[in-house]
């Protein structure tokens, strides 16, 4: 139902998140972050929005994604449903595809790194969405989950073809970017044109720079 990229850069610890599916607004359920802490992503035949919540939860009491996954996996009645991902502040990740989700499922779990996907056409979506996020990693973290993202479709994608998607990238202290598109026609292609569009929004740029962060909390 859902093709997903979950990644960290760690030349400043940024983490980030880049989904689409078949389905309306996929940026309220699949993708779940918070800065300094982890990621989350849920996502499969039944989404479990409180496995993404406890995952956090976790996370910041210091648990290991491994830890985490095992404590969600284990408390979940419903996780043959699921297919449930986890990646905590310093990129370590770890998930679970249950065994009830639709074929075909893609679930690789890297430091820094996790891609995962379920209904899909063929698991080729998942190794293209690999090895574009892999090639465009210089680029920066937003740029590389795109193209993730956008390999993901070319390949094939959700079964069902692509309806919403959504990308957030966040560094603890730092501006959010946090994009979605709810319903639209090849969806990974519209979030990618509101993506370079803000980028080359000079007055939208200027308020960016001008936003209070943690290393200059009196920007103004």
């Amino acid at each position: 139902m859902t093709f997903t990229l979950m990644a960290r850069d760690p030349t400043d610890g940024s983490l980030g998140i880049a989904t689409a599916t078949g389905g309306p607004a996929v940026g309220g359920f699949v993708p779940h972050l918070l800065a300094g802490v982890g990621a989350v992503i849920t996502q499969g035949y039944s989404t479990s929005i409180p496995a993404a919540e406890r995952g956090l939860s976790l996370l910041a009491e210091g648990r290991s994604a491994a830890a985490a996954v095992a404590i969600l996996q284990g408390e979940d009645r419903g996780s043959g449903w699921r297919q449930v991902a986890v990646m905590d502040a310093a990129g370590n990740s770890s998930g679970w595809t249950g065994e009830h989700n639709v074929a075909s499922v893609f679930l690789r779990c890297e430091p820094d790194l996790v891609v995962a996907g379920n209904m899909l056409v063929s698991a080729l979506v998942g190794e293209a969405m690999l090895q574009a996020f892999l090639a465009n990693r210089r680029r920066g973290l937003a740029e590389a989950l795109l193209a993730g993202l956008v390999a993901g479709q070319a390949a094939g994608g959700d079964i069902r073809g692509t309806l919403s998607a959504a990308l957030k990238v966040r560094c603890e202290g730092g501006v959010p970017l946090d994009l979605r598109i709810d319903d639209g026609v090849r969806a990974v292609d519209v979030l990618g044109r509101l993506y370079r569009r803000i980028q080359a929004d000079r007055e939208f740029q200027a308020f960016l720079g001008r936003l209070p962060t943690a290393a200059d909390p009196h920007r103004h």
